[in-house]
């Protein structure tokens, strides 16, 4: 049996060179656990294609096992499906015949022209010597990839060859094995859609807000302080919080869900998407009078009047109004600052905790995306102004934070950095007293054109997006989910410093693969500096809970979590001031 080690050589090794990452849909999770287990089935998370469907996806998985020509013993398989996986138990040959070949990266592998691609390869390897096992004249083919792939099975097979002890084989024997699992496939049919984009184990890790939990000490800081966040409320500006997705339910004294899907912790939605629209006049809902009453208000130049705005503005919680967001971004990034979905929740389908780091907390859900995704700074600027007219209209502080998950490209021929309408928004909450915390934004990824016109991967600094260039408030970049000190910055965080030369993201925190709550009673793993902001905007709520006194002070709480967080020992325009650290903070006041 190979070790780990020797298949993490196959996984990233190319020739004499190394991968840093392995392209194929099957995750290097999924083959080290077939080298450590080259028999068993394992329990696989397949994730359709963005252009597919778990439905869809499943339904072709199931075709094909049925269908395949391996023996009765593997044509029964389980498999089930939500609205945003497949889960299956699949042998190493189910995965290389039935579900590799719904994935585009499929598609680009097979030879042009070729109809059986085992009866090609092996021509190909009696026709050239095992030196030569590059790819032939043809553009669509990438015979480097093949191959490897071939020889990582091939790898695979003769460890679980029934009787053999695990022996050495050359790169054309394994290559000449691997290529028996693809006896009798068939080339994708020209113009079909692929239904597969990655394979991954369905294990505990996938549940990674437990998991990212624990590198900002959240876990640890909750235990120690028994902080409790339920007199807090948080405003998630972004695609919609589904309020009636079980994680935000509240509980009894007992700990048990309640029955009632409206008995939740969102305690409110309002949907600037349509402020436009109702200031215009142009809402379809308008009574006449309505009209008339905004109609006037316009003609003689009157401010906004936010009060009566306000009801226009609310979607109701109830059975018959309340609209889902279509966008799961919104559920997702509350879910991480406020979920508490429990394994032993009935509607709970990972049977494992998906806790945020405030899982008693209020929310406010305000939508500036519209079902579409689409939304632009006037509705979000105006849902911060919002927020400031409900705080500045009652005798205590409403909302306490806000948590901005998204970005805006800077116009730096028209704006000063840090200047733009949002930033200057942003700054006027600060001053308010309220907590704001922003997304680095996502474009520290670059492509480059060489000289000799290849198109070759890279990374950017000076690219952090709006609103995070704003001075006041906090910006947080990204870091991996269970092991920030060996992987550091994420490749596609943003880094600094501003366009004019200030110190900018202020934190990380985990922004990798974060499982938490999506509309319809689901959940999934997203990436992105989104999910980092939400952990900073929980361990700041956590912060103000145990200490009440700094409610109000946002700059004294940006000072404090800065001033506490781990250095990753990278630099400070890529990580700012480290790792946010919630049991540091916490003891540090």
């Amino acid at each position: 049996m190979a070790t780990p080690s020797d298949l993490a050589l196959w996984i990233f090794g190319s020739e004499q060179e190394r991968r840093y990452t392995q392209d194929s849909p099957v995750l290097p999770e999924v083959w080290l656990r077939f080298g450590e287990e080259p028999e068993q089935p394992q329990d696989l998370l397949l994730t359709p294609h963005q252009h597919g469907s778990a439905a869809r996806l499943m339904r072709e998985l199931l075709r094909c096992v049925q269908a395949d020509t391996f023996g009765p013993d593997h044509r029964h398989v389980e498999m089930a499906l939500n609205e945003g996986y497949v889960v299956a138990r699949l042998t190493l040959e189910q995965v290389v015949r039935c579900a590799v070949p719904l994935s585009p990266w499929w598609r680009e592998l097979w030879p042009a022209r070729v109809k059986r691609l085992d009866h090609w390869v092996i021509e190909w390897l009696r026709k050239n010597d095992e030196r030569d096992l590059r790819a032939p004249k043809d553009a669509r083919f990438r015979g480097d990839r093949l191959f490897w792939y071939l020889a990582l099975l091939g790898r695979l097979m003769i460890d679980q060859a029934p009787g053999r002890e695990p022996r050495e084989a050359s790169r054309r024997e394994q290559i000449e094995i691997g290529s028996q699992l693809l006896q009798k496939l068939q080339p994708p049919k020209k113009g079909e859609s692929p239904e597969l984009w990655t394979v991954n184990l369905n294990r505990s890790a996938r549940t990674a807000l437990s998991k990212s939990r624990l590198a900002v000490k959240a876990d640890a800081a909750e235990r120690v302080f028994s902080v409790k966040c339920n007199d807090l409320r948080w405003a998630i500006v972004d695609t919609g919080v589904d309020a009636t997705h079980p994680a935000f339910r509240r509980r009894d004294d007992k700990g048990t869900l309640k029955k009632d899907r409206w008995d939740s912790r969102v305690i409110a939605t309002y949907d600037f998407t349509r402020l436009r629209a109702i200031v215009s006049g142009q809402a379809g809902d308008l009574s006449e009078d309505q009209r008339g009453q905004l109609k006037q208000r316009v003609e003689t130049a009157q401010a906004i009047d936010w009060d009566a705005l306000k009801p226009l503005l609310m979607v109701a919680h109830d059975d018959a109004g309340y609209l889902v967001p279509a966008i799961d971004h919104g559920t997702h990034v509350g879910g991480i600052v406020a979920a508490d979905w429990r394994g032993e929740d009935p509607e709970m389908p990972a049977r494992s905790d998906l806790v945020g780091i405030c899982p008693d907390i209020e929310l406010y859900d305000l939508r500036v995306f519209d079902q579409d995704g689409d939304g632009e700074e006037f509705a979000i600027a105006a849902a911060l102004q919002f927020v400031r007219h409900l705080n500045g209209h009652s005798d205590l502080q409403v909302i306490h934070g806000v948590n901005l998950s998204l970005s805006l490209d800077h116009d730096l021929a028209n704006y000063a950095v840090g200047r733009t309408p949002i930033c200057d928004e942003c700054e006027r909450l600060m001053g308010s007293g309220v907590m704001v915390v922003a997304a680095a934004g996502n474009e520290g990824q670059a492509k480059y054109l060489t000289h000799d016109g290849r198109q070759q991967d890279g990374f950017r600094t000076v690219a952090i997006t709006d609103p995070g260039n704003a001075e006041g408030i906090l910006t947080v970049g990204s870091t991996h989910r269970q092991n920030p000190h060996t992987y550091g910055v994420s490749y596609f965080s943003s880094k600094g410093p501003t366009g004019d030369g200030r110190q900018k993201p202020d934190l990380v925190a985990p922004g990798e693969k974060i499982s938490s709550p999506t509309p319809g009673e689901d959940f999934k793993d997203k990436d992105g500096t989104s999910q980092a902001a939400a952990h900073v905007s929980g361990v700041a709520a956590m912060l103000m809970a145990r200490h009440p006194e700094l409610v109000g002070q946002p700059a004294q709480v940006k000072q404090i979590l800065c001033g506490t967080a781990t250095d990753l020992g990278r630099r400070r325009e890529f990580q700012g001031s480290g790792l946010i650290d919630a049991l540091r903070a916490l003891q540090a006041v």
